[in-house]
């Protein structure tokens, strides 16, 4: 090889390194929102609106809280990065439904729920409940 090439100092390697380093935590803060549903902190995709609140029946064992978005977003990938990097934990309860997920934290248990538009769209759901009623 050329001794033409060049090197980079360890200062300069250590500066490169961190200034990659800001780069990614800045582009992956940008990439999600954060919801606060019945007191559990949930990241929501950066590409969801929250629609206003609906009044719909939900999913029994999960009425602790509800919020709807809309938008244009990869939810089942999303949220299985995501959460497991928050420690939830997946669960079988709806592993036969299509379009359902349901994660584990502690006694909270997220259903996450999507359903794609005509438009292009996804509406996603996001129920929290108890596993063990408070004592």
């Amino acid at each position: 090889m050329s001794k033409t090439l060049h090197r980079l100092t360890t200062p300069q390697c250590v500066s490169l390194w961190l200034l990659c380093l800001l780069v990614l935590v800045n582009v992956e803060c940008q990439r999600r929102q954060n919801a606060d549903i019945a007191g559990v902190n949930i990241p929501i995709p950066d590409k969801m609106t929250k629609l206003p609140d609906k009044g719909f029946v939900p999913v029994r064992g999960f009425e602790d809280g509800q919020v709807v978005y809309q938008g244009k977003d990869e939810i089942f990938n999303f949220y299985q990065e995501v959460l497991a990097a928050k420690s939830w934990q997946p669960n079988t309860y709806f592993a036969a439904e299509k379009d359902r997920i349901a994660y584990m934290k502690g006694n909270r248990v997220l259903l996450v729920t999507y359903s794609p538009n005509p438009d292009g769209t996804t509406v996603l759901v996001l129920m929290v409940g108890s596993q063990y009623p408070p004592k």
